[in-house]
């Protein structure tokens, strides 16, 4: 690598010309292959013997051979020539997406439901790709993208922060309980329900659980939390064994059908937001792009846009 830095463009291009004129052994094809003239070749590789102190080429009759000199050069410039053509397919890999290392961070819901049937399609398409997953709540990974230790991130925009994004689906917080559960009939399920319910929720830094607990800040509802984990399909399999709701994320998968399923409602509107992807936000993204961290979902697409990254490959 350090090799080729130090070769110059000129340099290159003498090497270029010494290996064709080696491989055609005639200046006069070795000239209409690298579309000069014979004349302007021959003053090139003169000039390479020059600055070399060798001379590379002897008459064989109406041809060009490699001096004994030559050969070992010969052998030298042609892996410094294929080193460099390589590392410009490299780059050109790198810019169309195709190759080079891309790190993602998620929750694990997100990593299971949505990241894991992706990655599937798009590593069968890019294979060259080195995929890095990272786990974390949905603020911590604003964060790591934020702090550049991740390139995109899937998760509920804060509003706050210099993040460019797409739209990708809506998430709704769900409650899931037994099936023996006073609630188990119900279709949706009001913050006001859960008054004096147990219940199983996620750690802080989950947007699900921001929500859920500004929610019950409105309207005003204590609940007795029993537990606090980071992972919902374990809040999931206590709710099945009647120890509490559990408050989760619909990004979810839900296994067991014996666990009832229902939507959260704050002042009858579906609890929920937008998430998607986010990246560092380039010069060329428009202010008007940023989210607003005060709006629910409510139905109707509108206010959160959280996703899209200005510079993975996602696609």
């Amino acid at each position: 690598m350090y090799a080729l830095q130090a070769i110059s463009e000129m340099e290159l291009r003498h090497l270029r010309y010494f290996a064709a004129v080696a491989e055609t052994g005639a200046f006069s094809r070795a000239a209409a292959r690298l579309h000069i003239t014979q004349p302007a070749l021959w003053r090139q590789v003169h000039k390479l013997e020059a600055e070399l102190g060798v001379r590379l080429f002897e008459r064989a009759g109406r041809r060009v051979r490699v001096t004994s000199a030559g050969e070992g050069l010969l052998l030298r410039s042609r892996e410094l020539l294929a080193g460099v053509d390589q590392l410009a397919e490299l780059a050109r890999a790198v810019r169309g997406g195709e190759s080079g290392r891309l790190s993602v961070g998620g929750t694990p819901q997100v990593t299971q439901s949505v990241l894991a049937p992706f990655l599937t399609r798009y590593l069968k398409s890019r294979p060259n790709v080195d995929v890095h997953l990272v786990e974390a709540g949905g603020l911590q990974t604003l964060e790591l993208v934020e702090r550049g230790e991740i390139q995109l991130g899937l998760a509920v925009r804060s509003g706050h922060d210099r993040l460019a994004g797409r739209l990708l689906f809506p998430l709704r917080v769900l409650a899931a309980v037994s099936s023996r559960h006073r609630l188990a009939r119900r279709t949706t399920i009001d913050v006001a329900d859960l008054r004096g319910e147990r219940v199983l929720l996620l750690r802080q830094g989950f947007a699900t659980r921001e929500m859920f607990d500004g929610a019950c800040r409105l309207a005003q509802v204590r609940v007795h939390a029993v537990l606090e984990a980071g992972d919902p399909q374990s809040l999931i399999a206590l709710a099945e064994a009647a120890a509490g709701v559990a408050i989760v994320p619909s990004t979810v998968r839900f296994p067991d059908p014996s666990v009832h399923v229902a939507p959260i409602l704050h002042a009858r509107a579906s609890l929920g937001t937008w998430a998607g992807s986010s990246g560092i936000r380039s010069a060329s993204c428009r202010r008007s792009r940023r989210a607003s961290s005060t709006s629910w979902w409510t139905g109707r697409a509108e206010p959160i846009r959280v996703a899209g990254s200005t510079g993975a490959h996602l696609r």
